[in-house]
């Protein structure tokens, strides 16, 4: 088609117009061909940025008039957050005959990284959205309203059910989705907490399986970690702070003595199932603003972004399975997206060395590689933030960095915990 042909006669004359230096001639041109491809290049409107842009500009204008749907000459901006990409503790530092995450390591080694003190992935979205830390970070009236709670007036605290498994002199906690806990278990589970506590005028909702809920009408006056921070390590002593502390601390105990006899649980240890034996009190408050509009579109399947990304307008969906099935559905060309993957989570806390390194070459495959390749297409300005045991990464990548051949990979040892 016409707009095709014009589009290969721009990148052609623009590969022409690029003038190569001389470093012994003081920066002048040293070919003829080279001034006459400048000439030709004025002569089609390119000389200068300003004549690329508008050149540009008329092209995408006119593409778009032509197809609307189509997606030529469009730019893509992607904010990829990945936690625990990085090596956790327990992962060797060499890997005898292999590669690891070699796309990764490139992307770091030729983009611009930023690092920063290590984050948990609750408190990552809640800055990334600007939401404001209080008494705590106020996680569960977020996700309260997704889960079908009216979370509008109230204090609100998280009540998760939990498996905390005895190791030496500590425990280790085991959250969803170890526990598989299905919907009759957290209703019969709630029940017998709601009875035992129904003289504290405290109740306890299961709008889903693994996210249980406790509201009242005064501020919790409770902080705790967040989910991600205890998920799969030893749980933190002293566990509960605030003004409040010991009365939650006289509630975990006492909800621990109901559940530890309840039949669900019999059921559970007799299915070979580990036994919800706690729960996990955090992300106490009020229902926060959210002012954070950097993102129009978020794909994810954490129950937390979508509620950030509900609450600041932004169309939310499922994280799809691949960068080919994103690409599939064609994302606005002029929106500002962000994907939350949590595989390499999952893996890092629950699966062992082997298992995160599944992980990890799998977005490799998925992700990461057609992302890389993708910045020579659509994709304008790639950002991945990674986090890990002792630090978090943020590495911003645009199309010239793909050039930049003299910069090396970043190496596997200085990905690894102990590295500065």
């Amino acid at each position: 088609t016409t707009e095709i042909s014009e589009i290969t006669e721009m990148k052609r004359v623009r590969c022409r117009a690029r003038v190569y230096r001389n470093p012994t001639n003081s920066g002048k041109e040293f070919t003829t061909g080279q001034r006459k491809a400048k000439a030709q290049c004025a002569t089609n409107g390119l000389s200068g940025s300003g004549g690329r842009q508008r050149t540009h500009a008329r092209l995408v204008a006119r593409c778009r008039a032509r197809n609307p749907r189509r997606t030529c000459l469009t730019t893509v901006h992607l904010t990829l957050f990945i936690p625990d990409l990085l090596p956790p503790h327990g992962v060797p530092s060499a890997v005898p005959g292999n590669n690891p995450a070699p796309v990764f390591r490139r992307m770091l080694g030729r983009g611009e990284v930023q690092r920063f003190a290590p984050i948990d992935a609750e408190i990552w979205l809640c800055q990334a959205f600007e939401v404001e830390q209080r008494e705590d970070w106020p996680v569960a009236a977020l996700t309260a309203a997704v889960d079908g709670l009216a979370a509008e007036s109230g204090w609100w605290l998280r009540a998760d059910p939990v498996h905390l498994q005895l190791q030496r002199n500590r425990s280790l906690v085991l959250a969803a989705p170890e526990l598989s806990v299905d919907a009759a278990e957290a209703a019969a589970l709630t029940a017998a907490l709601n009875a035992h506590f129904a003289t504290d005028h405290m109740a306890i909702t299961a709008a889903h399986p693994s996210r249980w809920y406790i509201t009242q009408g005064e501020a919790t006056g409770v902080t705790a970690p967040v989910l991600s921070a205890v998920a799969g390590r030893a749980l933190p002593q002293p566990l509960l702070g605030g003004s409040r502390a010991s009365h939650w601390h006289r509630v975990l105990t006492e909800a621990q003595m109901i559940l530890h006899e309840h039949p669900v649980n019999q059921a559970r240890e007799a299915r070979g199932l580990p036994v919800i034996n706690s729960l996990l009190l955090w992300g106490g408050g009020r229902k926060p603003a959210v002012p954070g509009r950097h993102f129009s579109h978020v794909c994810t399947d954490d129950v937390l972004a979508t509620a950030l990304a509900v609450q600041s307008g932004a169309d939310s969906g499922a994280a799809p399975a691949s960068a080919a099935r994103w690409f599939g559905k064609r994302p606005d060309p002029d929106g500002r997206h962000l994907i939350t993957l949590d595989r390499a989570h999952l893996a890092a806390r629950y699966g062992g060395a082997d298992a995160w390194f599944k992980a990890v070459n799998a977005l490799e495959e998925r992700w990461l590689a057609p992302l890389w390749a993708a910045l020579d297409g659509p994709l304008k300005h790639l950002v991945i933030v990674a986090t890990g045991p002792d630090r978090c990464l943020r590495c911003m990548l645009r199309p010239a960095d793909r050039m930049k051949f003299w910069r090396r990979s970043r190496p596997w040892a200085a990905l690894m915990p102990s590295a500065a």
